[in-house]
């Protein structure tokens, strides 16, 4: 039987088992992380969307209210005022005044790129200013309303006036190209220059008011790209389309495939996929009430957790548990096949003996393992190697399942929190920018003035200032802390005080500058939040510079509207540590807001799961501006942990499933390998039933192998008992006969010795094994190996890797004898293993290597084994690292040789001259530069330096090699002193040559 067969199909059968377990495995991880991702996806897509469109929406609003405020008289007194008709310092002092109340105004960078105020007419004065540059616009850039009128142009200008309106390139100039022979020259300059600087962007413009005044905000192009979400939380392109699909903003680098966008946007497609520098998702977004559209393209990502990292841990955990699976069915199929191998060495020793021995039974009954039927073993080896690594996958996958799943939650959250956050400075933006605005309005400055009487002071009203539907009231102080105007409770102002804040902080407070105040009550006695800012105004009446203050106090749900998501929910403490703003009613929120600050020490930047009010929420910090303050942002995961229950659940019963599917296959597989087995045993027990037979041993539990041992006991001791009745029977019936098988006996005796000698050193090898000498079994079972080759008769002629297996019998007693001094490496060719070759040819040279060039080594020795087939020859070599000889020993090595060489028939007398040794063709013995490593000179390989014999030795070795193979020969020997010796046997191979 060929047990190593056996072996490796069931070791091959447990490890495909478990390849195809595996798998499944992945498959079925896949379809289950597959929603979870899709829905973490879809849900930091729609906060994505929704956090672009309020910070587009929140800045529009801001312009529309810029735009409304601009109207005023404050700003637009200027352009109606007629100064061209007056002196030019009274002309420069109204310049400087409405520059300095647009410089009060502070509009942040990347807003507003340029805002003008046109007059009617050339009497009137135009005002034009570069927030880019921080420059005023020279009068000839600016023309009139009377040349926008005449030319034709001022309706389609205005057409969409309080609405942002993107002009095309284009749009104005092209017009003004054909028009330029019919309008004056400095006019049609004056034109050209002002739409060619308002084309390509985005302006709003309140139209031609009553007065005669036309104010124009041009929006910088950045104004887009500023409320885009920054590379750490987003990557990806955006385009921005007008309701003609005109492009507003685009970081996009193909204009291609932003028209493609464009077209499809006018086709009604809300979702597709467009290929750019590689595949991407495309979804729009509206913007309301604008009717602009924005477009998101984002790179397609995997919706489950099979990325790049996830993926090289699986699959390095996916080849362990294969190798843990490769291990444990090779160590059971092993022991599965251990009885068998031994069963048929005692078998195959029996067959050589006259004295039939009975077979030690308890050499197979003496481990519990044996006690279990070969299908129980099977489905033992079978079941531990297939579910041990499953199941450690599977404890695995849920490891990195959940990890995964709470990692994306935190993921989703802290771009949620950073969305927020972002929401969060805009609108504290708003509100600065709101004070800012109020800060500039003279009907409110003017009542510093004590001539100045609260006259219209009533026309502060929403309609007016967007925004002051978040207020609760403000409050207009002067320097000494009266309160001089009060959106609420305006006859009665004594009920406001500046004293109530903090003294210091409004010493330290500069001209210009806003803070905000938290921890104070309001006039109604609620927690409040409020905006203080120090005004630095002229007075009308003396000229000098007034110091005033003005107090915003907000609303309390001012920040409500900002988390539209109803998962999240945040508190807002200051530098302090003093509640600030919470849009959450529960006090557990604020609670563990204070325990999150003591904790970071008001260093924010966390992320953290924890469960508030019942709910499971990830827990994010962030801060809030350069106020020093915090956003502690809480958004609840319930819904991810409800989600990965349904997942966990559908999980266990697939893999439940799967088990029973490895179960059944393991059964049935398990069946087919022992069937075989069993029918052997069966057969064996029909045959021992014998009435004589000797029941000299206890029953016992034993498997198919015990049983097909004790038939076989049986059948031996009937063998023994009927060859004695024979031998018996012809000693009485012929005594002559008798004598002459005694002679015969003893002839044959001579014979068997050799045989006995190998039998008794596997005895040797066995006995060695069984009291654990493993070391000196291993010897005794190699130099069995070798006595076996040796006295094997047959041809002299073998196949290479019969020579290989002798000599590898060899080395490994070599080995052990030398105690690692050396290593071995084999480099052999397949093509090469099945080439004929003379008997006792490779282990005589590596004797010969180990005695005179590894021996006189103290370690690191390595002999060099190589074999294969080149250009028609066959090449084997031994190559060492020894000590080496000089060149003169190698040239007596080489002359030695050839000398041996001369003395064979088959050798020409000219080879063994020596002139001719240093050549290839005139001698045997090839030429070198180098020389051969020996301690003694190889010319003498039956007896070295050292006194130890080389074996049959090498120059028996190059004899015989020449005399067989005659010219087809080549023998070459390579040495250089403490360097090493390769000896070298190329031999061509005819076509047709017999082995």
């Amino acid at each position: 039987m060929r047990f190593r067969y056996y072996r490796n199909r069931l070791v091959l059968i447990a490890f495909l088992l478990a390849m195809l377990s595996e798998a499944i495995l992945i498959g079925i991880s896949y379809w289950n992380t597959r929603d979870v991702g899709t829905e973490i996806q879809s849900a930091s897509e729609q906060n994505l969307s929704r956090h672009v469109e309020s910070r587009i929406v929140a800045k529009l609003s801001e312009m529309n209210s810029l735009a409304l405020q601009i109207e005023s008289s404050d700003f637009t007194k200027y352009a109606r005022s007629f100064l061209n008709l007056r002196s030019s310092e009274e002309e420069a002092t109204a310049r400087r005044e409405l520059d300095s109340r647009l410089e009060q105004l502070h509009l942040p960078q990347g807003l507003v790129d340029r805002i003008y105020f046109i007059g009617d007419n050339l009497n009137q004065k135009n005002f034009g200013k570069s927030f880019a540059t921080n420059r005023l616009l020279p009068d000839e850039h600016i023309p009139w309303i009377d040349e926008m009128r005449s030319a034709g142009l001022l309706d389609s200008f205005t057409r969409y006036y309080s609405m942002p309106t993107f002009i095309p390139k284009g749009m104005f100039t092209d017009v003004l190209k054909d028009k330029k022979g019919s309008i004056p020259d400095d006019s049609w300059q004056r034109l050209n220059r002002f739409f060619a600087g308002v084309e390509g962007h985005l302006i709003i413009n309140n139209g031609v008011n009553y007065l005669n005044v036309l104010s124009v905000i041009v929006l910088d192009e950045r104004i887009f790209a500023a409320e885009l979400p920054s590379s750490g939380i987003w990557s990806g392109y955006v385009g921005v389309f007008d309701q003609n699909r005109q492009t507003l903003w685009s970081n996009l680098p193909s204009e291609e495939a932003l028209a493609a966008a464009a077209q499809r946007i006018e086709n009604g497609s809300r979702q597709w996929e467009q290929q750019i520098d590689g595949l991407y998702q495309v979804r729009t977004q509206a913007v309301s009430p604008y009717d602009f559209h924005i477009a998101f393209f984002e790179r397609e990502r995997s919706s489950t957790l099979w990325g790049p990292s996830f993926s090289k841990i699986y699959v390095g955990f996916f080849l362990g548990t294969l190798l843990v699976c490769f291990l444990i069915s090779l160590k059971f199929s092993n022991l599965i096949m251990y009885p068998f191998r031994m069963l048929a060495r005692v078998v195959w020793k029996k067959e050589n003996e006259l004295d039939l021995e009975r077979i030690p039974e308890e050499r197979f009954s003496g481990t519990r393992f044996s006690r279990l039927s070969i299908r129980s073993k099977v489905l033992l080896m079978l079941l531990t190697s297939v579910l041990i690594p499953v199941l450690t996958a599977v404890g695995m996958h849920l490891y990195l399942m959940y990890n995964y799943v709470f990692d994306k939650a935190v993921d989703l959250s802290v771009d949620s929190s950073n969305h927020l956050v972002v929401e969060l400075r805009d609108r504290m933006d708003g509100y600065e920018g709101l004070t800012n605005r109020l800060s500039t309005d003279s009907r409110l400055t003017n009542l510093l003035s004590p001539y100045t009487f609260m006259e219209n002071i009533d026309d502060f009203t929403v309609a007016s200032y967007p925004g002051l539907g978040d207020l609760s009231y403000f409050v207009l102080y002067d320097a000494g802390g009266s309160a001089r105007y009060s959106s609420a409770f305006f006859n009665n102002l004594t009920l406001f005080k500046l004293s109530s804040i903090d003294p210091d902080l409004l010493s330290e407070l500069q001209p210009e500058r806003t803070v905000w105040i938290t921890g104070l009550k309001d006039v109604y006695g609620h927690p409040s939040l409020m905006l203080i800012k120090k005004l630095s105004l002229p007075s009308p009446s003396t000229g000098k510079t007034i110091e005033a203050y003005l107090q915003v106090v907000l609303k309390e749900e001012a920040f409500s509207s900002v988390a539209s998501d109803r998962k999240m929910s945040f508190v807002m403490l200051d530098g302090s540590g003093d509640f600030v703003y919470s849009n959450a009613s529960a006090q557990g929120f604020k609670e563990e807001a204070f325990a999150q600050w003591r904790g970071d020490q008001g260093k924010a930047g966390s992320a953290l799961i924890e469960k508030v009010e019942g709910s499971n929420q990830v827990i994010v910090s962030r801060p809030i501006g350069d106020e020093g303050w915090t956003a502690y942002i809480f958004r609840t995961i319930d819904d991810m942990y409800l989600m990965i229950d349904d997942m966990l659940h559908r999980f266990i019963l697939l893999i439940v499933l799967l088990i029973l599917i490895i179960l059944a296959a393991v059964w049935n597989v398990s069946l087919l390998l022992v069937k075989p087995i069993e029918r052997l045993t069966t057969a064996v027990e029909k045959e021992e039933s014998m009435p004589d037979a000797q029941e000299d041993e206890a029953p016992g539990s034993r498997d198919e192998i015990g049983r097909l041992v004790e038939s076989f006991n049986r059948m031996i001791r009937q063998i023994r008992r009927l060859m004695e009745d024979n031998v018996n029977k012809q000693l009485r019936e012929k005594d002559l006969v008798t004598s002459k098988m005694k002679a015969e006996l003893g002839m044959l005796q001579q014979q068997i010795n050799p045989h006995f000698l190998y039998n008794t050193l596997e005895a040797i090898n066995m006995r060695a094994r069984q009291y654990g000498a493993a070391e000196v079994g291993t010897m005794v079972n190699s130099l069995a190996k070798i006595f076996r080759f040796t006295i094997n008769k047959g041809s002299e002629v073998v196949p290479l890797s019969d020579e290989i297996e002798h000599a590898r019998n060899y080395l490994t007693i070599q080995e052990l004898r030398f105690q690692n001094k050396f290593t071995v490496l084999w480099q052999l060719d397949e093509s090469a293993m099945k080439e004929p070759i003379l008997k006792f040819v490779l282990q005589p040279i590596i004797e010969n290597a180990l005695q005179h060039g590894i021996e006189e080594l103290y370690g690191g020795g390595e002999i060099a084994i190589r074999a294969q087939m080149t250009e028609g020859r066959f090449v084997l070599s031994v190559a060492d690292n020894g000590i080496g000889m000089s060149e003169e020993d190698l040239l007596k090595v080489r002359q030695a040789l050839s000398g041996e060489a001369a003395s064979s028939a088959a050798i020409p007398p000219e080879a063994a001259s020596p002139e001719a040794t240093p050549s290839k063709a005139a001698s045997p013995v090839a030429a070198s530069s180098k020389a051969t490593p020996a301690k003694a000179p190889a010319s003498q390989p039956e007896s070295g330096s050292s006194g130890r014999s080389s074996g049959v030795g090498l120059a028996n070795v190059y004899q015989r090699l020449r005399i067989y193979y005659g010219e087809r020969l080549e023998f070459t020997i390579d040495s250089e002193e403490f360097v090493g010796t390769t000896v070298t046997i190329s031999i061509a191979t005819p076509v047709g040559a017999e082995m």
